[in-house]
């Protein structure tokens, strides 16, 4: 079992992932510690606004290139695809945000959409060129976006606007590379139009994906929007509660590693999902407990102004191992084409949410919102089960 876990494929996109990750927590414990908590609380909550309205423009296309494409070609023109349709919808979502002076998130969510981490692009290298390439194309554009991230808190006056203004300088550049690409690969005309009239076809299955993914996301930043709409103090509530959810997230890492290296494996072999279901289970409790004592360490030692956040960290640490084993059941039912079943799961526990969220929040403030979480999670947990057992994919 020590020798799968160490797998080489897991060591180096593995490595990649942390190594963003870790980049993404460096910068982040940099802003708590250098930003005010008012400041820190702004700048977590456009992350989050970005992450969510980046689901949208993604329109579904990085989980459909991840289980559906098979050829070389289909993997080139679907990517070729996914990127103008997600200017698109950048073009019609531009005039509405015109109307409520929101017009300064499109290039953000452009950007997050395409090329950062959980992008169309990453989806595309990994497929296509595998998980070395995509192991590269990461941690190259992971230095670029938390430096800039860096200079902008340190030496500019940007503070919670950090996230935004990084976007504008690094997508162009990032559309020079991928048309390098594209140019390399000889894109043929004929083909763009024959994949096209497939590409159609899938749109419905990708709007399914698109209402999917934002429920999901949605669902899962819930307790941020509760605390920006009901808090008096929002962004220092914003703050406590973001500091505990991103250490908590670390948990997150271990699924996302271990089902992206094997997406392949996982579309190809069944069976193969009940071994790797193990592993994650194994890797995610051992972790859990490492993180609970190093958060204590973080916040009696370094971080004293996060020490009242122990309790909140303790129930949104519960909350995200259900959410970390949950994510391979997620993924299969992508992999399955259930995109209804998928769909209907992430809408009815983001109502859930935010129906629970809502009146723990007057009963236990920030703790109850953390609750909230915990619950959904824990019957999502169980409601994916369910469905991949009735495929016949699961224990």
């Amino acid at each position: 079992m020590l020798k799968n876990l160490l797998h080489k494929n897991y060591l180096i996109y593995g490595s990649s992932i942390l190594f963003s990750r870790g980049l993404e927590y460096a910068v982040l414990f940099f802003a708590a510690h250098h930003l005010s908590k008012y400041d820190y609380g702004e700048l977590e909550y456009y992350k989050k606004v970005i992450e969510v309205g980046s689901s949208v423009f993604a329109f579904g296309f990085p989980a459909l290139i991840l289980s559906y494409t098979k050829s070389r070609d289909s993997k080139n023109y679907f990517f070729l695809l996914g990127i103008l349709f997600v200017l698109f919808v950048a073009a019609i979502g531009a005039i509405f945000f015109s109307f409520f002076s929101w017009l300064f998130l499109i290039v953000p969510f452009v950007f997050y959409a395409i090329f950062f981490t959980g992008g169309i692009a990453q989806s595309y290298f990994l497929v296509s060129q595998g998980s070395s390439y995509a192991s590269y194309y990461k941690i190259i554009i992971s230095i670029l976006f938390y430096g800039l991230i860096f200079i902008s808190i340190y030496y500019f006056d940007v503070a919670g606007y950090a996230y935004v203004y990084v976007n504008y300088l690094l997508l162009p550049i990032s559309f020079i590379h991928v048309v390098t690409l594209f140019y390399r690969e000889k894109i043929i005309w004929q083909k763009v139009k024959r994949y096209w009239k497939l590409f159609k076809k899938l749109l419905l299955s990708s709007f399914t994906l698109v209402i999917s993914n934002f429920a999901n996301l949605t669902f899962l930043y819930t307790d941020i929007f509760v605390i920006k709409l009901l808090s008096q103090n929002p962004n220092v509530d914003i703050a406590n509660y973001s500091f505990a959810l991103n250490i908590a997230n670390m948990l997150l890492l271990i699924p996302l590693t271990l089902v992206q290296v094997d997406i392949e494996k996982l579309k190809l072999k069944p069976n193969y999902l009940n071994e790797i279901n193990k592993k994650i289970l194994i890797l995610v409790l051992t972790a859990s407990v490492f993180l609970l004592g190093f958060y204590f360490i973080l916040v009696h030692k370094f971080f004293t102004d996060y020490s009242n956040t122990i309790t909140i960290f303790i129930v949104i640490l519960l909350a995200k191992i259900f959410h970390s084993l949950s994510s391979l059941f997620g993924t299969n039912l992508i992999i399955l084409k259930k995109f209804k079943e998928n769909l209907y799961i992430n809408i009815a526990m983001l109502l859930l949410n935010i129906v629970v969220s809502y009146l723990l929040y007057f009963q236990f403030d920030l703790i109850g919102v953390a609750m909230a979480s915990l619950i959904c999670l824990i019957i999502r947990y169980f409601l994916l089960i369910k469905i991949n057992r009735k495929s016949a994919r699961v224990l």
